[in-house]
């Protein structure tokens, strides 16, 4: 019986350091934080948020328009470059004149002849 009695006093001292030992683990941080994770805050603020958004692309523009001539010859002057805006009864180019020239005089030739 006194055999019992002694066993029974150890298992309540072994528990109650167990006790405090699991007291002192928690708060320390040894088990039962698997969950937990850092979180920085900050006081809501009026201000300008800046976004910056880098990407990679092709750029399309809404109306493409393909310009053709309607007479052909060297080009001598080009007044724009690609991506310039241009609006209705801007010069763009300039062709060499002698074939027109050349043309006209044949043209007055005939003309005269008959």
């Amino acid at each position: 019986m006194l055999n019992i009695k002694k066993s029974f006093k150890y298992l309540i001292i072994a528990t109650v350091i167990l006790i405090i030992i699991a007291i002192i683990g928690k708060r320390l941080g040894w088990f039962g934080n698997e969950n937990e994770f850092e979180i920085n805050t900050e006081k809501a603020t009026k201000r300008t948020i800046v976004e910056i958004i880098t990407a990679n692309g092709k750029i399309q523009p809404e109306t493409e328009v393909k310009i053709s001539s309607d007479v052909s010859g060297e080009i001598v002057e080009l007044n724009v470059k690609e991506g310039d805006e241009v609006i209705k009864g801007d010069l763009l180019l300039k062709i060499k004149p002698d074939t027109y020239i050349s043309g006209i005089e044949r043209m007055e030739a005939s003309l005269n002849s008959s």
